[in-house]
């Protein structure tokens, strides 16, 4: 009978933790999204979460539900969060207004958009409370100069700031996987390699030269010099292109680009992780798609130079970053070079 009883009680502290439900808004880039995945495990973790929505833009956190902690994703152009930016003392919702069935049903709302105090937030708290008691936490996308810490750390210390009471939550764990691709992404990956003439027979090394930013990235001769290298060293090597690449990128580099190895080009970003989770050794700069690589377990190479990597390097069980100084990130240095492809030849033989 006391086993039926504790069974019966588990069942139904399961079924209120997964009725508790929070949302976050996260207006950022891939990257941001991917760095908002440990506040989110958080959440479920040591506040007894069980469901949590994100509220971004649905091409950049796609393949987040069944991967990740994220179970649900909803494109913030779909909700006329607009509306939330006018004088809070002319803000008016008018009965059953869409607004309040956007938050309805939570009771936890964090935002990454708008600052705390302002005519954004007091909207959004007034909003939400229309159906039920909702907490609503406005939390800031980048730390101060004098902050030391990871921005993931920076997250959860705002966020444990701004609650009434003293809940403790662990460290977080920045070795962690929090990227969990699935079968379907493995097979999809494989035909994918195999489609743009990469020999899967062989370990495989994917570079990606570019980002959402060009002072992000590394001269693109390192990365020429970094594939030949891996290329003589009989591994397989592949260039991903993601649609900030074609578009910034001259035709002739992205002709040298394939001269040299297969390009992975035309493909979705849950493509992209199916892909990269196939890959023995993932090369990038400072962009999204290294956070995406990193967080999904494959040994990532962050070339950095232009942000902090103290508050933004990728975070993963498997990741080196080279910080380099100006002059080696925004010319040709194969010594530099050289000691990236040392290092991506010792992961792919390991």
């Amino acid at each position: 009978m006391d086993d039926i009883l504790n069974i019966v009680s588990e069942a139904e502290r399961n079924a209120e933790q997964n009725n508790r439900k929070a949302v976050i808004i996260q207006p950022g880039a891939i990257g941001d999204c991917v760095l908002t995945l440990p506040l989110a495990e958080s959440l479920k973790t040591h506040f007894g979460i069980g469901t949590i929505l994100m509220l971004g833009r649905s091409q950049y956190i796609e393949y987040f539900p069944g991967r990740t902690c994220i179970d649900g994703i909803r494109d913030l152009d779909s909700v006329d969060l607009h509306r939330l930016f006018v004088n809070h003392k002319e803000f008016e919702l008018a009965d059953g207004d869409s607004l309040i069935g956007v938050f309805s049903g939570f009771e936890q709302i964090i935002t990454f958009l708008g600052q705390a105090g302002s005519d954004f937030e007091n909207n959004l708290i007034f909003t939400a409370n229309c159906s039920n008691p909702v907490e609503v936490t406005t939390l800031q996308l980048k730390p101060g100069n004098n902050y030391a810490g990871h921005i993931t750390k920076f997250h959860l210390d705002m966020f444990l700031s701004s609650q009434a009471s003293e809940t403790k939550a662990g460290e977080i764990d920045l070795k962690k996987t929090y990227i969990i691709p699935c079968k379907t992404d493995l097979a999809n990956g494989q035909k994918i390699l195999s489609s743009a003439g990469v020999d899967t027979k062989q370990k495989v090394a994917i570079i990606h030269p570019g980002s959402g930013s060009t002072a992000k990235n590394w001269h693109i001769d390192n990365f020429y010099m970094v594939a030949e290298t891996l290329r003589e060293k009989k591994n397989s090597v592949a260039f991903l292109l993601g649609p900030a690449e074609m578009e910034t990128f001259k035709p002739e580099i992205i002709d040298a680009l394939g001269a040299i190895a297969p390009l992975l080009v035309d493909i979705s970003l849950t493509e992209a992780l199916g892909a990269i989770s196939c890959a023995s050794c993932f090369i990038g700069n400072d962009s999204g798609l290294t956070h995406i690589a990193a967080a999904a377990g494959i040994p990532v190479i962050a070339c950095w130079a232009a942000t902090n990597p103290v508050h933004y390097h990728p975070v993963g069980p498997n990741v080196t970053v080279f910080q380099l100084d100006s002059s080696d990130f925004a010319s040709p240095c194969p010594q530099k070079a050289d000691e990236v492809s040392k290092t991506a030849i010792k992961l792919l033989t390991s």
